[in-house]
């Protein structure tokens, strides 16, 4: 049951994606096309961690996104797309509310869980996009949709523990964010400047930096006694039984 569940979030996503791009109004087309990237990528970002991580946190994302699209309906028209996009979201909020999701999910914490700090970083900068089109539905330049895909690149990084991911966030990101909020409206202003502050706070912590370092440094190899070592698995590797150099023996010796 918790597959379906997974699905409904994602169903709801993809079906609010298609009226945005196709029944924008009353956002324009450039802010609608980019919140239909950012929902699409926030519902996928819920309905994967709901199968593969089985994370509370899936629940909790997926909550604050359906939430979200009944805030959405209650603007836009209800227009044929609309009862669609309505239904579907209620149908999902039905489900992820339900008992279904309570075993389906993991009920002790993980052995090594990930920082509040850096789980934050990393959702903040997937749902970038949406917000960026919501606080500008009367139009978006190019700045906008450059700050989205870099946000989404950052976020990417980040999560597979790349150090580029983490400096991304602590330099490139705000900066394109506060690009963009130069480029908006009083809201959007606002909102990018808000995002650009918050990016900055989460990115220098220390719970975010230690979740993209190594908690050892790297080594080039263990050194192990001959002794434990099979005989002939040291000859195939150039060695005798004390662990020496075959071939810089045969030398010495001529």
């Amino acid at each position: 049951m918790g597959f379906i569940v997974s699905a409904s979030v994602m169903l709801a996503g993809v079906a609010w994606g298609l009226r945005l791009i196709n029944a924008p109004a009353p956002f324009a087309d450039g802010s609608a096309a980019l919140l239909a990237v950012g929902l699409v990528l926030v519902s996928a970002v819920s309905s994967v961690g709901m199968v593969l991580a089985r994370g509370v946190w899936a629940r909790r994302v997926g909550a604050g996104l359906l939430a979200t699209q009944v805030a959405l309906a209650l603007v836009m028209d209800l227009d044929a797309w609309g009862v669609f996009t309505l239904a579907a979201t209620l149908l999902a909020i039905g489900l992820v509310a339900g008992p279904w999701l309570d075993h389906f999910l993991r009920r002790l914490p993980p052995s090594e869980p990930i920082p509040s700090a850096a789980m934050a970083l990393g959702l903040g900068l997937v749902a970038t996009p949406g917000l960026l089109a919501v606080s500008s539905p009367g139009g978006i330049e190019m700045v906008h949709w450059t700050a989205a895909l870099v946000a989404l690149a950052t976020a990417w990084a980040f999560t597979r523990a790349l150090r580029i991911g983490l400096w991304s966030a602590r330099v490139v990101v705000p900066l394109v964010l506060v690009a963009a909020a130069v480029a908006s409206s009083l809201p959007g202003l606002l909102v990018g400047l808000a995002l650009a502050a918050i990016c900055l706070a989460l990115a220098w912590s220390s719970p975010v930096n230690r979740a993209v370092t190594p908690l050892l440094a790297p080594a080039a190899g263990v050194a192990v006694p001959p002794e434990l070592v099979p005989p002939d698995l040291l000859a195939k590797a150039g060695y005798d039984d004390r662990g020496r150099p075959i071939k810089r023996q045969s030398r010495a010796s001529t």
